[in-house]
């Protein structure tokens, strides 16, 4: 079962007035009773004060037997004009105290005056009585006022939160790639931080869409320039009317098939690097460097082209030994593709702290400045060059570093000569607490 914010907000806050509502009709019952208790003790001196202001006056003895109030049940007595009660003692003090009577507990109060001596009492069940009935009157009004709290808190609740359940309503009739924003509209404090953060995310999830649809669409287009030209040359070694000019024939064919498989082995691997988790390990680069140099030194030395890394004895860092490898293998076979022959490729790698800088520097045409970060997009290439690449080598370069963290920029060779400068630069690992 899902758990409601709202509905246990006002169960929070219904337990809340409840409870405090309950706390606040206790004290005020209470101090209602305590009150009216205390005026109760008043009215029985303001009674013997008046009966002593005319003692064995009009209030002859028959009258004051006679005073028996139904609702206070108030009695009287002036002494010595009044025979002693029965209930009351001979060494009664002075003031107010609580005696037995023949009909129950009452409240007395004495109070002596010269000769004369004015005794009041009241029996303490009606006493009683009328205090609990004023004190629930009194308490009435609170216990009234405890629900209808409770309703205009829950109305106040949601209203609150009809923005979000509004938002909520848009957002499932809109579409992931409709609109540059979702236009919610004014939010509660406390939430707008969150909807910023989800118009945020669907931003992204909107511009990688976007990226993911181009992406398709560039590499539907780049493979099938190449199955066209794959389809023509075919045809063509099938006219061929000798065996050496079928073999001629072949050669482009071959190319053809060399450059579709490239193609189709980069986009995998930028797949692949986009979904595959990066493990972190030490990894010597100067090992590593070697490695890749022995691999590539069969087709620079066909290219004539002078291969070669400087480089400490050893830099170890902590990293992903598959993405290294993609980044770099991509950094130099770029860099061999473009340089002519006669020309250089260096691999550099020096320690920068706990983390490594790699660079490949080679003496080829280079890349203007405004040209570089259009360099690591997808299926771009720079068509004066002529070269023979897919556009897919800085691209997937630039991904498997940002897997890893690391930062990846084309610079100008720091000889001002001519040529280009890929540095990759690897972060220092984290700190384990």
């Amino acid at each position: 079962m899902k758990s409601s914010f709202q509905r246990r907000l006002l169960l929070h806050l219904g337990i809340a007035v409840v409870g405090l509502g309950l706390l606040a009709a206790a004290a005020q019952f209470v101090l209602a009773w305590r009150e009216l208790r205390e005026s109760q003790d008043d009215m029985l001196r303001q009674v013997a004060a008046l009966a002593l202001q005319h003692p064995g006056h009009e209030l002859a003895a028959p009258w004051r037997a006679g005073i028996d109030d139904h609702d206070s049940r108030i009695h009287v007595a002036m002494l010595p004009l009044d025979p002693t009660p029965s209930w009351l003692s001979a060494a009664a003090p002075p003031g107010l105290s609580t005696v037995d009577g023949p009909t129950g507990r009452m409240r007395v109060f004495v109070q002596p005056r010269g000769p004369y001596t004015a005794v009041v009492a009241q029996a303490t069940d009606a006493r009683d009585e009328l205090a609990w009935n004023g004190a629930l009157r009194a308490l009435l009004p609170s216990l009234l006022l405890v629900p209808l709290l409770i309703w205009l808190i829950g109305r106040g609740v949601r209203r609150e939160f009809e923005p979000v359940a509004r938002a909520a309503s848009h957002l499932e009739t809109r579409s992931a790639l409709e609109g540059p924003a979702l236009e919610l509209g004014p939010m509660p404090a406390e939430i707008q931080p969150f909807v910023d953060a989800i118009e945020g995310l669907l931003q992204r999830t909107r511009e990688l869409m976007h990226q993911q649809q181009r992406f398709v669409a560039d590499a539907a287009h780049e493979l099938r320039s190449p199955l066209t030209a794959l389809a023509l040359q075919a045809r063509n070694v099938r006219h061929a009317r000798s065996l050496g000019e079928a073999r001629q024939r072949l050669l482009p064919l071959e190319q053809g098939i060399e450059r579709a498989s490239r193609l189709s082995e980069q986009l995998l691997d930028l797949a692949r690097i986009e979904s595959a988790d990066a493990p972190r390990h030490g990894i010597d680069l100067v090992a590593l460097g070697r490695e890749l140099l022995g691999t590539y030194f069969p087709v620079a030395e066909g290219r004539g082209i002078d291969l070669g890394m400087h480089a400490p004895a050893a830099v170890r860092v902590q990293s992903s030994s598959a993405l290294l490898r993609t980044i770099l293998s991509n950094a130099i076979d770029n860099a061999l593709k473009y340089t002519p022959g006669g020309g250089e490729v260096t691999l550099r790698i020096e320690a920068l702290g706990a983390g490594a800088r790699c660079e490949v520097v080679d003496s080829g045409p280079g890349i203007a400045p405004e040209q570089r970060d259009d360099a690591f997009k997808p299926f771009h290439r720079i068509d004066e060059r002529g070269g023979q690449g897919t556009g897919l080598g800085l691209a997937i370069a630039r991904e498997a570093a940002r897997r890893i963290g690391a930062e990846i920029s084309l610079h100008d060779r720091p000889d001002s000569g001519s040529g280009l400068v890929l540095r990759v630069d690897l972060p220092e690992p984290p700190r384990v607490p």
